[in-house]
């Protein structure tokens, strides 16, 4: 403010010394009108116009003026000064319709112009509008003179409604009221009648007023230094911001070149993608044969079961005539001992003609039995010959359809086998694991040859993102879930440049719901998960889980971090996901881990492991090295099983920090 001060009585000082009659300064520029044309001048530096910007010279135009000699002043200032570093114009205005491109406009009685026919020519236009000797309040800026003194008058007012910013600087010197104008006026005429002790107190004044401007000067000097401090301080300042600029610079470059290297791993990803999907259509047709081989296979077993109860049936029929010829067997047998006997009867009564006759009948109708018999016995056997054939048939038969079977069983068995290889492929390998976590292991057992089960694992920077997640299902159908899932999940941190696992699994959920949506079939399968990410540098973990839970120990105390209640995938109350955060110290151990585990049937009660008791033995074994707790819980495992079909894949990730 004191600064701001000095220049207001520098500005007063200069204006008083231009009006003083007596002064040195004043006597050099001898005349009113060169002493008009320079407070015109200074007007260029203490006013803003509005359009500067568009400007590329300052015109000033004089109407009046008899003799040219504020004009002429004008002219010679022109040739030596700029204003605003622009070049000075001075033109001679013979109406107002050459109003174009002047910034100001400067007349005097001798034009003879009307207050209302300017501003109605001015208009829209930036001029400022100085006039000499006209009554107070029409002009922008009035001068008047007396004598050797230049006084004027400011309209605010007016100046702000052509556009036109006045500097406080003309303010403070300006004539403010009319009262005061006409004061002047009278003051002026007053003057010119007074006696040389009025010209002794003016120069005591002027005295007064030189005194005052070498302390003035005094301290311009003194704010002279200051500003020379300054502007060694300001090229410091700039030296400083070079130096900046210039690592900034560098650091553009380094973007520059981080940016490529993104591109090339977006390539590479990419190909991945294109990979992926490839290798997903290669499933999606081995599937498709595989469900075609298992109609056909249906087919073919409920044939074989038809051809097994018409054989059942020939049988059946072969077992009762063999037990009809045993009864008639036995039946021939008691008869031909009866002929016997009859014979010995027939040899002892010789004489009797009577009961040889009989004998003779009773052996035609035993004939005639036994042949009918024989017959009966003869057809029996050709039905068991043909039996025997069409049972060997058959039997030759099933035995091609069961070579057909293990035909499309290893075929099958081989597809499943393909299957598992593209599983393998997606699951991170254990020396990537060891790279990105050192002390850690994955306990990973599949039901059957390949799983719904799979751990997933990124490293973003300083972050590393793993899980371990269970998808709908096992065997086959559980795997097509997880490469859905494991392709939603790989898309939300390479392609959406994820990091934070609850925005990861709402990401997720988005994609998987997207792709089952594409089916004519509405599919209710999705995949229960935790998910974590630990920031190396803050030393920071991250957590959010879909059914699936974290157990986390510090200090021999287990604490489990509850997972959302939702799966990934469709569900009617579905929910963003939650984010927990927890500080992390050296020795602290994670586990993350499927429901395969603690659902395990088993023990000698044949019941569930159950969660408690997974719990207390990870607490039993968390300080021993990984490679030997991995061996731990796969032992346990088995020998909690014993005989019992393992009902679930298991996956269980165990790091210690």
């Amino acid at each position: 403010m004191k600064k701001y001060n000095v220049i207001i009585r520098v500005f007063i000082l200069f204006f008083s010394m231009a009006h003083l009659g007596n002064n040195t300064f004043a006597q050099e520029e001898s005349s009113n009108s060169k002493k008009q044309a320079t407070f015109i001048y200074n007007f260029f530096k203490y006013v803003d116009w509005s359009n500067f910007n568009e400007l590329t010279s300052f015109n000033v135009g004089v109407m009046g003026d008899d003799g040219d000699l504020v004009y002429d002043e004008l002219v010679t200032i022109s040739k030596t000064e700029k204003a605003k570093n622009l070049p000075i114009k001075i033109k001679r205005l013979n109406d107002l319709t050459q109003l174009d491109d002047i910034q100001i406009l400067y007349f005097d009685k001798a034009a003879s112009l009307k207050f209302e026919a300017i501003y109605a020519a001015i208009a829209n236009k930036h001029i400022l509008v100085v006039s000499k000797d006209y009554p107070y309040g029409k002009s922008m800026i009035n001068f008047i003179m007396d004598g050797d003194k230049v006084q004027y008058e400011l309209n605010e007012k007016k100046c702000e409604a052509a556009g036109l910013k006045v500097s406080k600087l003309l303010t403070v010197v300006a004539i403010k009221s009319e009262k005061e104008w006409n004061g002047l006026i009278n003051k002026f005429e007053n003057l010119a009648n007074t006696s040389d002790k009025t010209v002794e107190i003016d120069t005591k004044d002027l005295a007064k007023i030189v005194k005052e401007q070498k302390r003035l000067l005094s301290e311009i000097e003194t704010n002279s230094k200051k500003i020379e401090i300054q502007k060694d301080q300001l090229k410091q300042q700039e030296a400083e911001l070079s130096i900046k600029e210039k690592q900034i610079a560098e650091s553009k470059k380094q973007i520059e070149e981080s940016q490529k290297e993104i591109e090339k791993q977006k390539n590479l990803i990419t190909e991945q993608l294109q990979k992926i999907a490839i290798q997903q259509e290669n499933l999606e047709m081995l599937n498709s044969n595989v469900a075609a081989t298992i109609k056909e296979l249906s087919q073919q077993q409920e044939k074989l079961e038809g051809e097994k109860q018409k054989l059942t049936a020939i049988q059946d029929e072969y077992v009762d005539i063999e037990k009809k010829l045993k009864v008639k067997e036995l039946l021939v047998n008691k008869q031909g001992k009866t002929i016997k006997v009859q014979g010995h009867e027939i040899v002892a009564k010789e004489g009797t003609i009577e009961s040889q006759k009989s004998i003779i009948w009773l052996s035609l109708v035993f004939l005639i039995v036994v042949s009918a018999l024989g017959i009966l016995a003869y057809r029996s056997y050709r039905l068991k010959n043909k039996a025997n054939i069409v049972i060997s048939s058959q039997k030759e038969e099933i035995e091609i359809q069961h070579h057909i079977l293990e035909d499309k069983n290893k075929e099958i068995t081989d597809s499943i086998n393909y299957a598992k290889r593209i599983q393998d492929a997606i699951l991170p390998p254990l020396k990537l694991v060891r790279g990105y976590i050192p002390d850690s292991f994955i306990l990973y057992e599949p039901k059957d040859i390949v799983a719904g089960d799979f751990y997933w694992m990124e490293g973003v920077n300083n972050l590393i993102i793993f899980a371990a997640a269970d998808c709908t299902g096992h065997g086959v159908p559980g795997a097509m879930v997880s490469l859905v899932c494991h392709n939603a999940m790989n898309r939300a941190v390479r392609e959406f440049m994820l990091v934070e696992p609850d925005e990861i699994l709402n990401k997720t959920r988005e994609l998987v719901i997207e792709t089952f949506e594409k089916s004519d079939n509405e599919v209710k399968d999705g995949m229960d998960i935790a998910l974590c990410t630990i920031n190396t540098e803050s030393n920071k973990l991250s957590f959010a889980g879909a059914n699936n839970g974290l157990y986390f120990i510090r200090n021999g105390e287990l604490t489990e971090i509850k997972p959302d209640k939702q799966p990934i995938g469709k569900y009617i109350d579905a929910k963003p996901f939650t984010k927990h955060v927890m500080n992390l110290e050296k020795g602290d151990v994670i586990y993350t881990f499927s429901d395969g585990y603690a659902d395990q049937f088993g023990g000698p009660k044949g019941k569930k492991f159950m969660y408690k008791p997974f719990r207390e033995m990870l607490l039993s074994i968390h300080e021993k090295p990984m490679e030997e707790q991995h061996e731990l819980l796969s032992d346990s495992f088995k020998k909690w099983r014993g005989e019992i079909e393992q009902i679930d894949d298991v996956c269980i990730i165990g790091v210690r920090i």
